[in-house]
């Protein structure tokens, strides 16, 4: 609605003028009224339809989206004569001159030109007039001010006016000019002027020509010329940094674009043509379907339309065909709300997408590799369970038999050649024991236990064990114990004591004179931790030669492998068995002098009467005669358990295979209280005999049986029971852990 001030100023200067004045607004829908006119506009059209008058309407429509005043002839729905319209922009509405066209009175062309030149003057429009044929133009004062020249610099013809115009910008003027001019096309250009200082400023002329009826040529423009330059300093400000964004865009290694509301394309960078194989120029302004496959397109649509209705970021994986292949790309996509003027706001997307294609091959490169390592693996694990198995099946035997001849009555030759035999059976054992630990610590896959125990009594143990060593090397071995050691601790017994015993071996066997001592205490710095240390006055061992150690299968150099021997996987053991207690370990040494190997780990304090429950001492040799069926098919190792079992005063039944031990267990005519059975045997294996007892009827389903194997690998223990096995021993036999499974599962 045009304020009050503009209608009090439209009747003080018209209401009582001859030319004919009206005031016309448009509503929403683009449908015009007349807010007010003065009397000599209302006799001569009356309440004028306007929207009715289509051709009039079209006028009125033209002259909003100019910016200079227009004049055309137009007749009025029953009028016999036309009228001179003029329409120049008032109030957010159009103000309209007319008078009759073949009756000017006088005053109407004085008010008229006076009510051009106010609304001109009041528009800050420069304004030209151009006689076409006498070649003849005329500037008001603004035009003058506005290009910054004097009227001398202009003169009055065509050619002066289009010497002065950027020679960049002149063929389009001209264009411009003569569309206009020849196909009555709107006359609305943007140029560079040249000022009297040399300068250019940018022109926007919109213009207007009368043509001869008859002729239908041009013979007069009259048009306006406004200042652009600051709007033009903008765009190209404007422009620059669109440019530099575009630029830093295409720089990324990531594709990024835009989809408006019906989703096509406003920007589409470098890196997406790179990716989709789809020049921009073919992708901005169209959708989905116009650029890609129909299935391609439909994903993308999808998953747009999840991003709007979710309002967040989504990111997928998108498998995109390509000219130059299969690519793999990793997708974002995301909502932005689009704000406009005047407009309903809308929902855009925001999409980036980072190819990474080479990320997925290296990935199947490395599952390959994966699933190489774990066969590899598998290999070794397999092999070392048949080399485990294999040596220690007949080692079962060489130890057992010189245990048993070293129970029987020899001559002093006889009981050393027997003690040889056994000694080194198990010197064979405990390298091969040394392999086993060390592939278990190095899949993770030990555990270790928690008992109470004595402390003193596990160091008198193995001092006991390595006194005889250090006494045939004529060494001294002794223990030096804190007095506020705490004697009665929680922990695993038996892996302390193996570390214990590797690094008092080792002093021991790289020493030649002096001593080793042992010194236990608990750590001053660290709570709830004890120290041990074991320092001898051995070879001891350079300082560039210290990061060899605690690594598998190495020494210092060959010359002691090869003096002293060893698999080099006692400190490796030793110290992954530390560091699964939650400890450290670590050696001093100087050359020639000797060394100090230490470890600290975490000790609970316990008392005797948690050694006492932990302890319950069974006479395991006092119990009843059992009748015992042994699955073996190694004649040597049967001979052995024959002897063993018969000598603790039980009846042994041997099978050679899996199939014999379900034969003697249905054979009604015999009975048994438990099997020891082998894992690897001919025929049937003992994992699918035991399978096969667990399906019987009756009682034989649950007969106690105990797998005595030469299998020790990481997960033998775990299969023999998930096949329904009791209990686990493993061979070469442990006459102790023999006669506990036997008191333990015939109860």
């Amino acid at each position: 609605m045009p304020s009050e001030s503009a209608l009090n100023a439209l009747n003080s200067l018209y209401t009582n003028s001859s030319l004919a004045v009206a005031f016309v607004v448009r509503d929403d829908n683009v449908q015009w009224r007349i807010e007010w006119q003065n009397p000599a506009a209302e006799s001569l059209w009356g309440h004028y339809d306007l929207n009715a008058d289509l051709e009039f309407k079209l006028q009125l429509l033209a002259a909003v989206q100019r910016n200079n005043p227009t004049s055309f002839l137009h007749q009025l729905r029953d009028s016999v004569e036309p009228h001179q319209f003029t329409l120049a922009h008032y109030n957010e509405g159009l103000l309209i001159h007319f008078v009759m066209a073949v009756s000017h009175s006088n005053d109407a062309e004085i008010d008229s030109e006076h009510v051009y030149r106010a609304v001109v003057e009041a528009a800050g429009l420069g304004m030209l007039d151009w006689d076409i044929e006498a070649d003849v133009m005329r500037y008001n004062d603004k035009l003058y001010q506005l290009c910054d020249v004097s009227p001398a610099e202009l003169g009055h013809t065509k050619a002066g006016f289009m010497a002065r115009i950027h020679p960049q910008d002149l063929i389009r003027f001209e264009d411009a000019l003569f569309a206009h001019i020849e196909a009555h096309w709107p006359f609305n250009v943007a140029f560079r002027f040249k000022t009297s200082s040399e300068n250019y400023v940018w022109m926007q002329a919109t213009g207007q020509a009368s043509w001869d009826v008859t002729s239908q040529k041009a013979r007069r423009l009259v048009g306006s010329l406004r200042d652009i330059s600051d709007t033009k300093r903008i765009e190209q400000t404007v422009r620059q940094r669109e440019a530099l964004i575009e630029q830093i865009i295409d720089a990324l290694p990531i594709s990024i674009y835009v989809k408006d509301a019906q989703g096509c394309f406003r920007f589409f960078s470098k890196q997406t043509e790179k990716q989709t194989g789809v020049m921009r120029n073919k992708a901005i302004g169209r959708t989905d379907f116009e650029v890609f496959s129909i299935e391609q397109a439909r994903q993308h649509v999808a998953i747009d339309q999840e991003a709007k209705s979710l309002g967040q970021l989504i990111i997928t994986e998108e498998e995109l065909s390509t000219p130059n292949g299969t690519r793999w790309l990793m997708s974002g996509r995301g909502p932005i709300p689009m704000l406009r003027p005047d407009q309903p706001p809308e929902v855009w997307i925001l999409g980036f997408s980072l190819d990474i294609t080479e990320r997925r091959e290296m990935e199947e490169v490395l599952r390959v590799a994966r699933r190489e390592a774990e066969a590899a693996a598998k290999a070794k694990s397999e092999f070392l369970s048949v080399m485990s198995h294999e040596i220690r099946t007949p080692l079962n035997s060489v130890i057992g038999t010189s245990a048993l001849l070293l129970d029987s009555p020899l001559n002093n030759e006889q009981l050393q050649h027997a003690e040889m035999i056994k000694r080194s059976g198990e010197h064979l054992l405990h390298l091969i024991n040394d392999i086993l630990d060390f592939n278990k610590l190095d899949a993770g896959q030990v555990e270790l236990e928690s008992h109470a125990f004595n402390l003193k009594e596990q160091l008198d143990t193995v001092g006991a064990i390595m006194k005889m060593n250090a006494e045939l090397k004529q060494i001294g071995l002794r223990f030096d114990l804190a007095p506020n050691l705490v004697h009665y601790v929680w922990g695993d017994e038996s892996r302390l004591r193996q570390i214990l015993l590797n690094l008092i071996g080792n002093a021991v066997k790289f020493t030649e004179k002096g001593e080793v001592v042992v010194r236990v205490y608990p750590t001053i710095n660290r709570v709830g931790y004890t120290r041990f240390e074991v320092v001898d006055t051995g070879i001891g061992i350079a300082e560039d030669k210290l990061n060899k150690l605690f690594t598998e299968f190495s020494q210092v150099d060959a010359s002691t492998t090869r003096k002293y021997g060893g698999t080099g996987l006692g400190l490796s053991i030793s110290k992954k068995l530390v560091e699964v207690m939650q400890g450290q370990i670590g050696v001093d040494s100087k050359f020639g002098e000797g060394s100090c190997f230490w470890f600290e780990i975490p000790t609970l304090a316990a008392t005797a009467q948690d050694i006492q429950n932990a302890n319950l001492n069974e006479n395991f040799d006092s119990q009843r005669p059992l009748s015992i069926l042994v699955a073996e098919d190694n004649p040597p190792n049967q001979l052995l358990i024959r002897a063993i079992l018969t000598k603790l005063n039980h009846q042994v039944t041997i099978a050679v295979n899996g199939q014999k031990v379900l034969d003697f267990l249905t054979d009604t005519t015999q009975h048994y209280d438990l099997v020891l059975m082998d894992m690897q045997m001919p025929e049937m294996d003992g994992l699918e005999a035991t399978r096969r007892i667990r399906q019987l009827s009756g009682d034989l389903a649950n007969i106690p049986i105990v797998a005595l194997t030469a299998n020790a690998l990481v997960g033998d223990r775990e299969r023999v029971l998930e096949a329904g096995m009791n209990d686990y021993l493993s061979k070469p036999i442990d006459i102790h852990a023999l006669k506990r499974a036997l008191w333990q599962w015939s109860q």
